[in-house]
């Protein structure tokens, strides 16, 4: 690969933003992952498992208070591009007076609520509060993400990992018992700062707090949607508090290791996504249908590849951010990693939803499989054990993509997606894991046929890349 394509490479604006995004989704999340040892020395598997069902509820209770207006995002760097400040100010004005609602309504009834989601009233409280300015932190990360302002986005991101991290570690080993305080207390913290100060940066770019067409418009945006956010956390989610419910926090805390190790195939595809968002929103309002077409095409076996990849090097993963009181959970890593390829797979059809703004038919999808997935773990979770809810989330989101994929032909008049793309990356994972799954205790054998991915990966970068850069 010589230097002028090089340069020609990195100057799509959709190559380039897809660097940057990764690098700080990668840094981030690899702070996540380069400090598992700690966390998992510092805190026992009961700890880890409370921490695992905290954050569930934490995605849950940010849903429900902001209503999911963080969806209205990329749909307003759109429809309103040159008042674009005004409505992020309006609309984080508007999830304020929602977060006031929900932190009396916490207040008077937290005994209540903490008997239903099986943490103490304490914990409650510090839900709600983190929520709002979580939001806070993730609607401006979204807003830079959608101007492709990757440097501020680094600098956000990647300041308020190290810190959380550090004060993490100095907090749990202060604490004598209930060492998870000191993680949860680390996440309010941060939060509460960097919420705080984004608030306030994004109310001086814009004093217009109170303006009934933006709440409308992102109300008919993140209303339907509601049900799609907290069905999505529910898919994703459900099984650690099942778990936690059924079997025991120390279950929950090794399933709660594996699927942080499972997320790494998750975190690829949250990477990806930031980038190929906003280029795929500009692309279909200037009708380079087959431009993205072709796109596609490659972007599914880019990703198909790297998941392959993921998939092989899992076992050595697992055991370098654990201690052996976690290696149970090895076994359901490839398991949650194929779960999450198939979340790739839908979200492609999914975001034609989200632009052409149909995202009622997203919140079915996603409440089918969500009770799909609650239903099948209350079945099998007593009888199989935690590993069955790996199962049940693949089988839950393999229906959620043949949904969306069927939805995605009749929500537009071009049909952008072909089904045999899809087909190719469904075989290859599927023949990946199968293939893993014989020789995963045979490193020798494992190791020679990451080689051989790698090879092919390194063969098709070059021809992918170049389809990235063509216009």
């Amino acid at each position: 690969m010589n230097i002028d394509f090089i340069k020609k490479l990195y100057k799509s604006r959709l190559i380039k933003s897809g660097i940057w995004f990764t690098i700080g989704t990668f840094f981030v999340q690899g702070i996540s992952f380069i400090t598992m040892p700690i966390f998992t020395r510092l805190l026992s598997t009961s700890d880890y498992g409370i921490m695992g069902v905290y954050s569930t509820w934490t995605s849950v209770f940010t849903a429900i208070i902001t209503l999911g207006l963080v969806a209205t995002v990329n749909n307003a760097k759109v429809d309103f591009k040159e008042r674009y400040n005004e409505f992020a100010s309006s609309i984080l004005f508007l999830a304020t007076i929602f977060a006031i609602i929900w932190l009396i309504i916490g207040f008077l009834f937290k005994e209540q609520i903490a008997s239903i989601i099986k943490l103490n009233s304490i914990l409650v409280m510090f839900l709600i509060v983190q929520s709002f300015f979580g939001f806070v932190v993730d609607f401006s990360n979204a807003k830079l993400n959608a101007e492709y302002k990757y440097k501020k986005y680094l600098i956000i991101s990647i300041s308020s990992a190290v810190i959380n991290t550090v004060l993490a570690i100095i907090l749990i080993k202060n604490i004598k018992v209930d060492k998870y305080y000191g993680r949860v207390g680390s996440l309010l913290i941060v939060a509460v700062i960097y919420g705080t100060i984004l608030y306030i940066i994004a109310m001086k770019k814009s004093k217009k707090i109170i303006n009934l067409q933006y709440w409308k418009y992102g109300l008919a945006i993140s209303v339907p949607a509601i049900v799609h956010l907290l069905s999505g956390v529910i898919l994703q989610s459900v099984d650690t508090v099942m778990i936690h419910s059924m079997i025991g926090s120390s279950a929950a805390g090794i399933y709660t290791f594996a699927y942080k190790i499972g997320m790494i195939m998750y975190i690829v595809w949250m990477a990806c996504n930031k980038a190929w968002v906003p280029w795929f929103y500009e692309n279909m309002k200037q009708k380079n249908y087959s431009d993205i077409e072709q796109k596609i095409k490659y972007y599914i076996m880019l990703f198909s590849i790297m998941g392959a990849l993921l998939i092989f090097i899992s076992p050595e993963i697992g055991r370098l951010m654990g201690t052996k009181d976690f290696y149970k959970g090895l076994d359901y890593v490839p398991l949650i990693m194929i779960g999450y390829y198939f979340q790739f797979l839908y979200s492609i059809p999914a975001n034609l939803e989200f632009y052409t703004k149909n995202t009622k038919f997203l919140s079915l999808g996603t409440l089918i499989a969500a009770l799909t997935n609650v239903v099948l773990n209350y079945i099998l979770i007593p009888r199989y054990g935690a590993a069955a809810g790996a199962w049940t989330t693949i089988i839950s989101y393999i229906l959620l993509f043949l949904y969306h994929y069927y939805i995605s032909l009749r929500v537009y008049e071009v049909r952008i997606y072909r089904f045999r793309p899809f087909l190719y990356g469904i075989l290859s994972i599927i023949l990946s894991s199968i293939l893993f799954f014989i020789v995963k205790n045979n490193w020798i054998f494992r190791y020679g046929i990451l080689i051989l991915i790698l090879l092919i990966l390194g063969y098709k970068a070059k021809e992918i890349s170049k389809k990235f850069v063509q216009k």
